[in-house]
């Protein structure tokens, strides 16, 4: 399969746009392994899978939710790997080739009370597998990015959390959205959202479990958080992709966040952010999602990345007392 249409975009039509549904264009550096400065638990349950009851208080504000399971701990040392919804592409201005904005879940997080973060090697554009170009031509991928958090030491037994997420650019959503786009439901969308679901639960499964084994080798006290993906249109509504389309196109969302979840030991967590977003897609009345035709077309705004993602992983990432003391959902 051909990453490179999800690589890049110009402004010059809409088919080329769609290309770069979930990564940012463009030319990527190496990310840099070190950091640039310096609620109760919902996430998957095995033996029960989603549990959307969390309890979240919108009204105490993020760093007092995450503050009060951690009033009694230490600082957190912070690791962030992954692609553009990771890196904050969309926020606002991009602050290196990566695509990494302030208001990436990074970013927000590292805002926090307490929370340190080590290293930010997120990278629009990467993927699980490492798959040519390589940096600096092309983005960053997972391998990469553990490999340089291994060359530094920034990933090790003192790092209290790390965060990935990744996994749309491998299997090409920015084709699948090309296949499925039209007033009403084309022939080509069903196939489409198949095979990148085959793709995400053998080929993509496969990889993510390797890179996680590694992740865990070198940080074994670490509390590892897979955070998944929004539904990028709104149900139920009319716009580039027509009712029945918007509804294919969530479930393929849903394939590939079981996908993640499924990847999850004990004592890790998976953060579902798409309760999050709902009522928040694309072609609703206050979208979270870029629009297409847009530079950043089909990532999260700076509102998404907060009320959505930074939302989300703090309901769901509980940290106990002390250093290297990280619960996940069991």
């Amino acid at each position: 399969m051909n990453r490179n249409p999800m690589r890049g975009w110009t402004k010059a039509g809409l088919v080329l746009l769609l290309g770069s549904v979930l990564t940012a264009g463009g030319v990527a550096a190496p990310a840099a392994a070190g950091g640039q400065d310096r609620g109760h638990h919902r996430g998957w349950d095995r033996d029960r899978g989603w549990d959307r009851d969390r309890g979240w208080d919108h009204h105490r504000g993020w760093d007092r939710g995450w503050d009060r399971d951690r009033d009694r701990g230490g600082e957190v040392d912070y690791v962030a790997l992954g692609d553009s919804y990771a890196s904050g592409f969309g926020g606002g201005p991009l602050l290196d080739a990566c695509g990494r904005t302030a208001e990436g879940y990074p970013a927000l997080l590292d805002a926090l009370r307490r929370v340190d973060r080590e290293a930010d090697v997120t990278c629009a554009g990467a993927t699980a597998s490492s798959t040519p170009p390589g940096a600096p031509a092309g983005p960053v991928d997972l391998p990469e990015q553990i490999a340089a958090l291994r060359a530094d030491g920034s990933l090790n037994r003192g790092t209290d959390l790390v965060t990935v997420t990744i996994g749309g650019n491998d299997v090409q959503f920015g084709a699948v959205v090309q296949a499925c786009i039209g007033p009403v439901l084309p022939e080509t969308c069903a196939p489409a959202i198949a095979s990148a679901t085959a793709y995400a639960q053998t080929t993509l499964t496969a990889q993510l479990q390797e890179s996680l084994r590694q992740i865990r080798e070198l940080a074994p006290r670490a509390e590892l958080v897979l955070v998944g993906y929004p539904y990028l249109f709104e149900a139920g509504t009319a716009g580039p992709l027509s009712p029945e389309a918007v509804a294919l196109f969530s479930q393929g969302t849903d394939a590939l966040n079981a996908v993640l979840a499924g990847q999850v030991q004990r004592g890790e967590t998976f953060v579902d952010v798409t309760d999050e977003f709902a009522g928040h897609g694309v072609g609703s009345a206050d979208p979270w999602i870029i629009a297409l035709g847009s530079e950043f077309q089909l990532h999260p705004n700076a509102t998404g990345y907060r009320e959505g993602y930074l939302a989300a992983i703090t309901a769901d990432v509980h940290l106990g007392h002390g250093k290297g003391h990280c619960r996940g959902r069991r």
